[in-house]
């Protein structure tokens, strides 16, 4: 009897040991987190197209309000900048060939102050970190070339994101 108590002692004592211990690791995860800027256009519909048709267009210029939408991504505040690609628009034959770039003025919707387009990056639009949800915008073009000669005449613009 004494046999079997001292077992069942043990085996207690050996049974409650094997509870008691425990063991825990950690580990160290780690996020690394690289900028995030991206520009795209919106789906909205673009209009990018001025017709000069009547002596009023030629004096008071045409804006075209909500002309293209925008939207950014990013995970830093942000500021987008636009400048023309070149000095002058281009024209078909018989057209000028010193329209100046900054006959084409450029806001962001719903502002009132416009500017003219140069060669230089200029500050138009800026928000802050988030999807595009949150980070959308339109702009506005004001084209007042004056009297210029009949053609038809372009200018590509470039819009680029950054983190100030």
């Amino acid at each position: 009897m004494k046999k079997k108590f001292l077992l069942a002692i043990v085996l207690s004592v050996i049974v409650m040991d094997l509870r008691a211990q425990s063991t825990s690791m950690s580990q160290t995860i780690t996020l690394t987190i690289s900028n995030i800027l991206e520009l795209d256009f919106d789906n909205t519909t673009q209009n990018l197209g001025f017709t000069f048709a009547n002596a009023t267009d030629f004096e008071n210029g045409i804006t075209n309000n909500s002309a293209a939408g925008f939207r950014v991504r990013s995970n830093k505040n942000w500021i987008v900048n636009v400048k023309a690609n070149s000095a002058n628009f281009t024209a078909t034959a018989g057209g000028d060939a010193n329209v100046s770039a900054s006959s084409l003025r450029i806001r962001k919707n719903g502002t009132t102050n416009s500017f003219g387009l140069t060669t230089t990056d200029q500050p138009l639009a800026n928000g802050s970190k988030g999807g595009f949800g949150a980070n959308t915008f339109k702009i506005d073009y004001i084209a007042n070339p004056g009297y210029i000669a009949p053609a038809t005449y372009t200018l590509n613009v470039t819009f680029t994101v950054t983190a100030p």
